[in-house]
């Protein structure tokens, strides 16, 4: 299963900083998990949708004016998470 989780900014920084090992025990606090995001299953891989904004354009269409992105620029886009390896596309 993966989660998102959102925790204070300067405990994210220290834990940057600390020399901490894959094989170290690190204990995360229930409450964290009970409060985090589960990522559903074979979830495709999530972008950042502010990246894009900038990509925007809008074009005339039979007459009227549509925002329209072009998926060129969402394949292009940064990957936060990767998609769900267990995705049956």
């Amino acid at each position: 299963m993966e989660i998102v989780i959102k925790i204070p900014e300067e405990i994210y920084e220290a834990s940057q900083i600390l020399d901490v090992k894959h094989e170290d025990v690190i204990q995360i606090p229930l409450e964290v998990i009970a409060n985090s995001t589960p990522l559903p299953k074979g979830h495709g891989r999530l972008i950042d949708e502010n990246e894009l904004i900038d990509e925007i354009v809008c074009e005339e269409i039979d007459g009227r004016y549509y925002d329209v992105i072009y998926a060129h620029s969402i394949y292009d886009a940064e990957t936060i998470i990767e998609a769900d390896k267990e995705c049956k596309c």
